[in-house]
C-alpha cells in the first residue's frame, strides 16, 4: 500500500464515501485530493469555481475531494456557493497537509511575488476577493491524483495561486 494512504485517523467531512484515507482513495478508479489554502483565499475560490465548471463539463473528469482547514459547517457554506455537493475533508490541525507534504510559503512571498500579485489583480477584476482567514495563510495548495488506489500524479504549489493545468487532466 502507498505510504501516503497509511494515515491512521478517521476522516471528518461531508459526502465522503469512506471513513479512512485508504478506503476513500480506493473507493473510485480515479480520484483527486485537492488541498486548499484557506476558504477565504481569492485563489482557492477561483480554483474551486474552475473545477466545478470543468467537472460539470466532462463526465470523465475524476471525482474531487477537497481538503481544507475550516470547520465542516463553514466549509458547507463555502461549497454551497462554489461547488454544491462537493466532497470535503476538514483538517483544522493540518495533519493531512503535513502527511502529504503540502508546502508552506513565507509572508514575504505571499505579498511580494509578482506572479501572486498579478494573478490576484486579475481575479479581483473578475469579482473575486479575499475574506476572513481561518487557518494558516502560509499553507499552499496541492493536488494528488490517485488511480486504482495508487498515487499517479501530484502538483505541489510553489506560490499562492500556482494551480496545475486542469484542462490537461480533463
Amino acid at each position: 500500500m502507498d505510504p501516503l494512504l497509511q494515515y491512521p485517523k478517521p476522516l471528518v467531512g461531508k459526502r465522503l464515501p469512506a471513513n479512512t484515507l485508504a478506503e476513500l482513495v480506493q473507493s473510485q478508479d480515479l480520484i483527486i485530493l485537492q488541498f486548499l489554502r484557506h476558504l477565504g483565499c481569492i485563489f482557492c475560490k477561483n480554483t474551486v469555481d474552475g473545477l466545478y465548471r470543468i467537472a460539470g463539463a466532462s463526465s470523465r473528469f475524476p471525482p474531487i475531494v477537497f481538503v481544507h482547514q475550516s470547520p465542516v459547517e463553514d466549509a458547507e457554506r463555502f461549497f454551497e456557493k462554489h461547488f454544491p455537493g462537493a466532497m470535503h475533508i476538514s483538517d483544522p490541525r493540518f495533519e493531512l497537509y503535513e502527511h502529504f507534504g503540502v508546502r508552506r510559503t513565507s509572508f514575504l512571498k505571499v505579498f511580494s511575488d509578482p506572479r501572486v500579485l498579478w494573478k490576484a489583480l486579475r481575479l479581483f477584476v473578475k469579482g473575486y476577493g479575499n475574506e476572513r482567514v481561518v487557518g494558516d495563510v502560509r499553507l499552499l495548495s496541492a493536488t494528488f491524483l490517485f488511480k486504482d488506489g495508487k498515487l499517479r500524479w501530484k502538483h505541489l504549489a510553489n506560490y499562492p495561486g500556482d494551480d496545475p493545468k486542469w484542462e490537461k487532466l480533463a
